[in-house]
Formats: C-alpha cells, sequence, structure tokens
C-alpha cells in the first residue's frame, strides 16, 4: 500500500480513538497529519488570530499582541450552535487546505486526521475514510481522563458532532476500538 498514492481520512467522534489510531500508524512508518496540530498553528497566527477576534472578541484580547483563551472558545463554541457553526467555517476550509498541501509535497500514502470530516462534508476530499468507533461510556470516561473534562462538558461536545451511532457508515471503513491498544493495532494491520 505505501507505494500508492492515497490520502486517507482518519475520523470519529470525541474519544473514541482517533490519535491511537495516528501513533500506531506512525509506528507502521505511514505519514500522517493531524488537524489538531493545524488549527494549533493556525491560531498562532495573527491574521487566525485577527478573524477570532471578530468571532469571539471577548475570548482574543489584546491589541498589538492578541491572545486566545481556547478554553473560552470552547465554551462558547459548544454552548451555541450558531458560534459553533462559524467557527467551523471559518477553520476547517484552511485545515483541509493545509492537509491536502501536505499531501501533494510529499506524495505516497498519507492518514489524516480530521475530527470534523462529515460535520464540514469534507469525506469526498479523500481517497479512503476510517471512521473509528467505540462505545459511549469508553468514549466518555477515556476525555474525562485525558482532558479533565466534566461528563456535561463532554456530553455537551458529543451532541455537537455527528451522530457516528445512527448514521450509515456502508461505504466507510468502520474500525471498532472497544479492546486493548494491541487488538486496535491488530485490526489497523489487518485492514491496510
Amino acid at each position: 500500500m505505501k507505494d500508492k498514492n492515497l490520502l486517507i481520512a482518519v475520523t470519529g467522534g470525541i474519544g473514541s480513538g482517533k490519535s491511537t489510531v495516528m501513533k500506531i500508524l506512525q509506528s507502521l512508518s505511514y505519514r500522517t497529519i493531524s488537524s489538531d496540530k493545524i488549527v494549533s498553528d493556525l491560531y498562532e497566527k495573527r491574521k487566525t488570530k485577527k478573524l477570532l477576534k471578530a468571532l469571539f472578541p471577548t475570548a482574543v484580547t489584546g491589541r498589538l499582541k492578541l491572545k486566545i483563551d481556547r478554553q473560552k472558545i470552547a465554551q462558547e463554541v459548544f454552548s451555541d450552535k450558531e458560534k459553533h457553526q462559524k467557527l467551523t467555517a471559518l477553520i476547517t476550509p484552511m485545515v483541509l487546505d493545509e492537509i491536502i498541501a501536505y499531501h501533494k509535497k510529499v506524495g505516497g500514502v498519507v492518514f489524516a486526521e480530521v475530527p470534523l470530516l462529515f460535520e464540514c462534508k469534507f469525506e469526498n476530499a479523500f481517497d479512503k475514510v476510517i471512521v473509528i468507533t467505540r462505545e459511549k461510556e469508553q468514549r466518555i470516561a477515556s476525555v474525562i481522563t485525558r482532558s479533565a473534562l466534566s461528563r456535561e462538558e463532554v456530553e455537551a461536545r458529543m451532541r455537537a458532532q455527528f451522530d457516528y451511532d445512527s448514521a450509515d457508515l456502508s461505504k466507510y471503513v468502520v474500525i471498532e476500538n472497544n479492546g486493548n491498544v494491541d487488538e486496535l493495532k491488530e485490526k489497523i494491520r489487518s485492514i491496510i
């Protein structure tokens, strides 16, 4: 597979194990790129900070040196559907452009972690899509441990995301992540 030229999206809900899958793919010597890392880099750019200040005036402070309070943005976004949609519309096209540019630059097989793939209707920008699923309670426990969020905050984020449980995922490769890391690695190996 490594000699092919493919851009493959890895997606799934919060706490499904996307980051773990990406680490496994890296350990198997595949190139990977993370939307979260791209967003983090974009948030460091003055142009992005200015755009965010217009959307979230209380979460981006300063005049000459703008500072973003990501926690405040997250609170606003996950409690206000309209702000969530505006942020998504602003940031995700830039993220997709970065992913495509990276793939063009390096070629070969690239796996891109894209949490908002279906929300943004970007699935057709990729040659293949891998969806990571996991039982809801495992997802909640994982996010509470990883991010120190309350159960209510995690559930609010889940409600704001694409509903993987009721969606028709038959066109995509689905990996159930309800076991341990070794089992997950074996599933990935068998799919690749």
